[in-house]
């Protein structure tokens, strides 16, 4: 049974207080923005910078400002929360138990990563079936190539098409896993 609370829940809560404060610059504003106490805040805050044994917010007069290593706990803590919503996504996507789905993949996915997308999404729903189709017309999602400039040099990055399914999305976060 497939139940996004749990992944939720795996979330090391201190992260998001953590964003919540960065964001805001003010321990009670992310208080209000979290739904709890302004105590529970600063004990969070406090209990993160006693692990870590360093500084990430500097308190003065009333402000708040992030340190240098706040700022690079920052960088790594935004991977960190993105990973858990990608999981949360993955576990908490439910498709119909018996659906089949049709995947279409432009030639350079799928000779290189097709078989491997479908193995991941059978394991993820082993109740549904998942094929690829040779058109996308008749495809329930496409992984289409899209061209994009990065240093100077044409590069292709994958899209998943239609963006607003959620087995686009599991499909779009898996593809993001096995290209690293």
């Amino acid at each position: 049974m497939r139940n996004h609370v749990i992944v939720t829940d795996m979330e090391d809560f201190r992260m998001r207080v953590f964003e919540a404060v960065y964001v805001s610059r003010s321990f009670t504003r992310a208080a209000d923005a979290l739904g709890i106490s302004q105590p529970a805040i600063s004990q969070n805050i406090s209990e993160l910078e006693k692990t870590l044994g360093c500084r990430l917010f500097s308190r003065a007069g009333g402000k708040v400002s992030i340190t240098p290593q706040g700022e690079v706990f920052h960088r790594f803590a935004l991977r960190i929360l993105s990973a858990y919503r990608s999981l949360g996504t993955l576990f908490g996507t439910s498709l119909s138990a018996g659906s089949t789905f049709r995947i279409y993949a432009e030639p350079a996915a799928r000779s290189y990563l097709a078989v491997d997308l479908l193995g991941e999404l059978e394991v993820l729903f082993p109740d549904c079936g998942f094929s690829l189709a040779d058109t996308p017309e008749d495809a329930d999602a496409c992984i289409v190539s899209v061209p994009a400039r990065q240093d100077e040099c044409l590069v292709f990055r994958f899209q998943v098409l239609p963006v607003d399914r959620p087995l686009s999305e599991v499909i779009r976060i898996l593809l993001e896993d096995m290209l690293g």
